[in-house]
This record gives structure tokens, sequence and C-alpha cells, in this order.
């Protein structure tokens, strides 16, 4: 699964979804301007720290459990 943060009024995370339904990927997209302001800061203290992404949209993706990630360096 893909998951994107993006905000309104952003076209980058605009064409970010775009590609990822012309690609048929799944994705999940999380809303910074929809969400309250603790939520709103939370996700963003996330995306600087622990992603360490400073534009958006920021974009990652899930691996799954250990089986997912044995199979992913597997392949």
């Amino acid at each position: 699964m893909i998951y994107v943060i993006g905000r309104d009024d952003c076209v980058w995370c605009d064409r970010a979804k775009e590609l990822l339904e012309e690609t048929d990927h799944p994705y999940t997209y999380h809303n910074l301007d929809g969400m309250t302001p603790e939520k709103r800061s939370y996700w963003i203290r996330f995306i600087k720290d622990e992603l360490n992404c400073f534009t958006l949209p920021a974009v990652f993706s899930r691996v799954g459990g250990y089986e997912e990630l044995k199979e992913l360096f597997d392949d």
C-alpha cells in the first residue's frame, strides 16, 4: 500500500494521486487541511522527523510484516 500525505491546492499532491490512479496502484490519501490542529501537527512532525521530508506530497509505502519483508529481500 502506498500512502500519500498532502494538502489542498497542491499541484504536486494532485499529480501524485493522478499517477497512482493511472497506474492502478492502491493508495491512501491523508489531507493535512482536513485535520484537526493536533492531528495536523502530529503528521507534520512525522513527515519531517521520521520521513525526513520537507515538501508535499510525502509519499511512502508499507512493506508489511516479517513475511512481506523477507519476500521483498528474497526477490
